[in-house]
């Protein structure tokens, strides 16, 4: 190999084909991790191709079937026909090592992307005109890429789909006595709704300034998840981390917020404060309140969590408005808005995670004799409610109450799912327990 050849290993490459002709198994081991395109040689690209093809087609998977194949396409001859094949086959004395060989191909591949990656990074440096932002986080991108070594994102025909689909259709199906196939938000009233937050889809909580979203999100991460154990990231512009957790603190061990700010509650709940910090330590959820968070920072931030930690459960924005694009000569606010709004959407497809945004609604809901929210109170842009797949507009109807007593009453409040692209709509109910910063299911004691 010389320095104007890319990385590859022609060796690893054709004992991966040699094993998937010999071994259906070790094809399906291979398909795992390789897809045509991570094969440098063409004509090991074009036979491994052919093997995949016939994987999906459920057809049987040997060197005369392999060989019927290759004339059907026309690449037979091409890629020197039976020796080529001959040759593939006699090279190998065991299938087993198939694994370890797809990861070298692999490794390779990813070798290859990243010179890419490297190259078109140089032509972006020189990009003047070109926001300096906008060139690092196209280069995060391309990186990030690189490493995942996803497929490219092409037509793909509903046989390739289906499979995966079925699989998990049977899976809740086993699972009879759970209707939450995403991220279980802890309660089960909102779960029977959205079958939990699902990977890649958009959000949103919705209301008037103190109702309790952060509250409500942040009981969804504290709460929610059951022995997923999943990575919870929280995006916190308005709130110190410092006292988001003791937030969460009040509602693990029942204490009065003010209270346990203060340092007056009572001295027989000191044990309890004690247990909720050790409960509250193994919780599998990372903070960060950057107040000047960018749409860009917010996408760069996840990327870097997901390579660095692994796959996320659930990320949490508190809250959308005050999110910035950090992008000069924006066209308004409500442009600006819409452009967050599909940054968070998009974030949430790359990763496969769910995102919960929370909003601001606007005034109008205070000018109406029904305070009860609607859709077209989101603030500021009419794309939040386009881009998200579960629209959730949260309303006590004891926030309009002048009662000095409320913050040591408990609350109902009313949860709209407003909109729900893969189910149903209607309202159910909590009960908010104000002094512990705690929602619980209604009913509950």
């Amino acid at each position: 190999m010389t320095p104007d050849t890319p990385p590859h290993n022609d060796e690893a490459e054709r004992a991966v084909i040699g094993a998937c002709i010999l071994s259906r198994e070790a094809l399906g081991n291979a398909i795992e991790t390789l897809k045509p395109d991570d094969f440098y040689d063409t004509n090991n690209k074009l036979a491994y191709e052919i093997l995949t093809n016939m994987y999906s087609d459920d057809k049987p998977v040997d060197f005369v079937t392999v060989s019927e194949e290759m004339k059907t396409a026309g690449i037979f001859d091409r890629i020197g026909g039976q020796p080529f094949l001959a040759e593939l086959i006699g090279n190998i004395s065991t299938t087993a090592n198939v694994s370890f060989h797809a990861e070298i191909v692999r490794e390779y591949s990813v070798r290859r992307k990243l010179i890419e990656a490297g190259n078109r990074i140089i032509m972006l440096a020189y990009k003047f005109d070109t926001p300096i932002k906008e060139i690092i986080d196209e280069a995060e991108k391309l990186i990030f890429n690189a490493a995942q070594n996803k497929k490219s994102s092409d037509f793909r025909h509903v046989k390739e789909i289906i499979s995966p689909v079925f699989s998990g259709v049977e899976e809740r199906f086993r699972e009879s006595d759970s209707v939450v196939a995403g991220f279980p938000s802890g309660f089960a009233d909102l779960d029977s709704y959205t079958g939990g937050f699902q990977p890649g889809s958009l959000n949103i909580i919705a209301a008037r300034p103190s109702m309790g979203k952060t509250a409500f999100a942040m009981n969804i991460a504290q709460f929610g998840g059951n022995e997923q154990n999943l990575p919870v990231l929280v995006f916190s512009l308005e709130m110190p981390a410092e006292q988001l957790v003791l937030r969460m603190l009040a509602a693990e061990s029942s204490t009065n917020l003010s209270q346990l700010s203060a340092g007056t509650f009572d001295t027989n709940n000191f044990e309890l404060i004690r247990q909720a910090c050790s409960v509250l330590a193994q919780r599998n959820i990372f903070i960060n309140d950057d107040s000047a968070l960018t749409a860009m920072d917010f996408r760069t931030r996840c990327r870097r969590f997901t390579t660095q930690h692994g796959k996320i459960g659930l990320v949490i924005v508190d809250y959308l408005q005050l999110m910035t694009t950090g992008s000069r000569g924006m066209d308004g606010r409500q442009q600006e808005v819409s452009d967050i709004s599909r940054m968070l959407k998009v974030t949430a497809r790359e990763l496969n995670c769910p995102v919960i945004a929370l909003s601001q609604l606007s005034r109008a809901a205070e000018q109406r004799t029904e305070k009860k929210p609607q859709l077209s109170d989101l603030r500021d842009s009419g794309a939040i409610e386009q881009d998200a797949d579960v629209v959730l507009l949260m309303f006590r109807e004891d926030y309009y109450s002048e009662n000095e007593n409320n913050d040591l009453q408990d609350s109902k409040a009313d949860i709209r799912v407003a909109k729900n692209r893969n189910g149903s709509t209607g309202t159910f109910h909590l009960t908010f327990k104000r002094e512990f910063t705690r929602f619980c299911n209604y009913g509950e004691a």
